[in-house]
């Protein structure tokens, strides 16, 4: 029987080849072949292309026919080897409605006329002003895209005038403003702005006409920003790389200042000076500035751009360390630091510190950050104490010779920080006139080392200051 089956297998395989033959002449190759294994061709002007996801499903090689034998054997046919394709990476879901909340604590001073203002230990802030549209400018933690904002509220008390309250985009210009902000007690103040720019900033503006400003004291102790789903990436925020410290560091700032020749019974107000080094030229605004200084017997600080540093200039920050100047460090590339990753934002700070270093020989530089900008992420990267302003020149906006007296003269206080440029004629001729006038009146124009030293307050590394107080 079983001989029978084979025969009649072996009748029905020779019919079949014959039927083959007969039907199909073209190809006469009847050895087996793989199938072509897919490709799939780059995108075109497309998102970047993702890593691969490993290798696709895989066919088996072909296999030669085993020789006939006297009993065919049966073989199993091999089953393809499966690859399993990871799934991909889900996108990070975007974050919901969310209430970005500030306090004056989480702001920092961009700038002011006409306006008194402290921050109080509950992060609300109080505000004095002397007129009709006296104004203080602040800047928010970090950019928000008003098409996601909903609304904003100001909690705020200001019952003896309207506190107008303005927002202001990346580049500082008002793009929103409500004059009506008057209250009676603690009040809720909502905003509807219509914007799909970025917000950058707030300003609080006095809007009425009284005939007594010093019955103008307001109070604002928060900025709500009401934000829909979809206002951020979701994803966390990146840890920031701080700067490697000593970790018996007590994040104290080691001032070493000489405040022997300071009367600390009389008041005293820090210049500053950015954006050099400019030059050694006696008639270089520079050379002008600490010749005025020195001729006083004063004292300032020098914030000095690194990459404006090359072998000539050098010789400007050597003398002003040898005239008993503080130097400062104001980054290497003065770029915005609350827009760079905590790496860049080390790379500038230290670059800016070596070379200083190698002209002065001192290893530690007080930090002003160029545009006076700070957020988390520069606070927790950068090792020393970060100084800002609470007054404003105004040189880098055009102010005159008077403008910068009247400014500082109208607004000067004991343990303030004057904000100015070496860069400006106005501001050298403004130096020469201001601090004689000064000093005769009793005022010791000091360095922000110096000042700090002499109040008796400490610097911490990575806390930005505007005043000593």
């Amino acid at each position: 029987m079983k001989k029978r089956i084979i025969a009649l297998l072996s009748i029905l395989c020779l019919m079949t080849g014959c039927f083959s033959a007969c039907g199909k002449t073209e190809n006469t190759d009847t050895t087996p072949t793989a199938e072509p294994t897919a490709t799939v061709a780059p995108l075109v002007n497309s998102e970047p292309t993702p890593p691969p996801r490993g290798d696709g499903p895989t066919t088996p090689a072909a296999t030669e026919t085993p020789a006939p034998t006297a009993e065919p054997v049966a073989t199993e046919t091999p089953v393809p080897t499966s690859t399993t394709i990871p799934e991909p990476t889900k996108a990070a879901e975007v974050s919901g409605p969310t209430d970005l909340v500030y306090d004056f604590n989480d702001l920092t001073y961009n700038t002011s006329y006409g306006t008194t203002y402290a921050v109080q230990d509950d992060g609300s802030i109080s505000l004095q002003f002397e007129n009709l549209y006296q104004e203080i400018k602040l800047n928010l933690p970090q950019a928000l895209d008003m098409n996601y904002c909903t609304g904003v509220t100001v909690k705020m008390q200001s019952e003896a005038g309207n506190l107008a309250v303005k927002l202001y985009d990346e580049g500082f210009a008002e793009v929103f403003v409500r004059y009506d902000g008057m209250t009676n007690g603690i009040a809720d103040h909502e905003l509807s702005p219509a914007l799909t720019s970025k917000v950058a900033g707030i300003g609080l503006m006095a809007c009425s006409e009284l005939e007594d400003y010093s019955n103008f004291k307001a109070t604002v102790y928060s900025v709500t920003f009401h934000m829909k789903a979809g206002y951020d990436s979701g994803l966390p925020a990146p840890e920031p790389t701080p700067f490697p410290v000593d970790p018996d560091d007590d994040g104290i700032w080691e001032n070493q200042t000489d405040i022997s020749w300071i009367d600390t019974t009389k008041p005293m107000i820090a210049f500053t000076f950015d954006d050099g080094p400019v030059g050694t030229a006696d008639t270089a605004y520079s050379i002008r500035i600490q010749n005025a200084l020195s001729a006083a017997g004063q004292h300032a600080t020098f914030f000095y751009w690194g990459n404006h540093i090359n072998s000539i200039n050098a010789e400007e920050i050597k003398r002003a360390h040898e005239l008993g100047f503080e130097i400062g460090n104001h980054t290497y590339s003065h770029s915005n630091l609350t827009e760079l990753s905590a790496e860049k934002i080390w790379e500038n700070v230290s670059k800016c510190a070596e070379k200083l270093t190698e002209i002065t020989g001192l290893e530690e530089f007080l930090v002003r950050p160029p545009y006076l900008a700070v957020n988390a992420t520069v606070k927790a990267t950068v090792p020393e104490p970060l100084i800002n302003c609470s007054i404003d020149s105004k040189d880098w906006a055009g102010a005159t010779c008077d403008d910068i007296i009247n400014t500082i003269t109208s607004q000067k206080k004991d343990g303030a920080i004057v904000l100015m440029h070496e860069t400006y004629s106005s501001t050298a001729d403004a130096m020469e006139k201001l601090i004689p006038q000064l000093v005769e009146e009793g005022w010791q124009i000091v360095s922000v080392s110096e000042l700090f030293k002499a109040k008796g307050l400490e610097l911490l590394n990575g806390t930005v200051y505007n005043s000593a107080k």
